[in-house]
């Protein structure tokens, strides 16, 4: 039987200038499938092949080979596959002090819900005690809350989870100490998620940075 291929990574990489540090992404031409996810800074991808549909809390639209498109900060996305061949891009992220961070508390539910979550050491969500401190049922919770910010509540918590894991790496924490101060299970449960969102490791993450300096 022969074996399976390993599936691609993304490339990670830090340019350090006057303006401060930019994070960039790069993807070889791919089938790439990440969760919905946000990033701290806006987001501009580059789509260098292919075409993939980009999804949004306002909806989709279609992003072709050619096209240079940003998501703002703290939007909740995810780009998916239209065809087997899939995309190459570059994606790099810039800091936008004038968008309020994603844990920022506010009056709405989905805010209230999100205070929450950031508070909690595990990833153990628990959807029926949050909802109980917003004084609304679960289920209104989970509806309101994915109206609100284009995910669900677990999924929402688990990028928490990876944004507090990404401040300790950029710190040069060891992977296996920032998988338990993060939340997560262990190395190997921060490593999945890393992947899933990112495509790419959090050793990889912390390198690139570790080269930057």
């Amino acid at each position: 039987m022969r074996a399976r291929a390993p599936a691609p990574r993304t490339a990670f990489r830090v340019q350090r200038s006057e303006a401060g540090a930019v994070e960039s992404i790069a993807g070889d031409r791919h089938a790439w499938r990440f969760r919905p996810h946000f990033h701290a800074g806006d987001e501009v991808v580059r789509m260098l092949a292919g075409r993939a549909r980009l999804w949004l809390p306002a909806g989709a639209r279609m992003v072709r080979a050619g096209d240079t498109v940003t998501v703002p900060a703290g939007t909740v996305h995810r780009f998916e596959p239209v065809d087997r061949y899939g995309w190459a891009f570059v994606s790099e992220f810039v800091p936008n002090p004038r968008v309020p961070p994603a844990t920022e508390s506010g009056d709405t539910l989905g805010a209230q819900a999100r205070a929450l979550l950031v508070r909690r050491s595990s990833l153990h969500t628990d959807v029926e005690s949050v909802a109980q401190a917003c004084g609304v049922s679960a289920g209104h919770l989970a509806r309101a809350f994915r109206r609100e910010t284009g995910t669900g509540l677990h999924n929402f918590h688990v990028l928490l989870a990876l944004h507090r894991a990404k401040a300790l790496l950029r710190q040069h924490v060891p992977v296996a100490e920032v998988a338990l101060d993060a939340g997560f299970y262990d190395q190997a449960h921060l490593n999945r998620e890393f992947v899933r969102t990112f495509g790419m490791t959090p050793a990889t993450f912390r390198d690139g940075w570790a080269l930057a300096g």
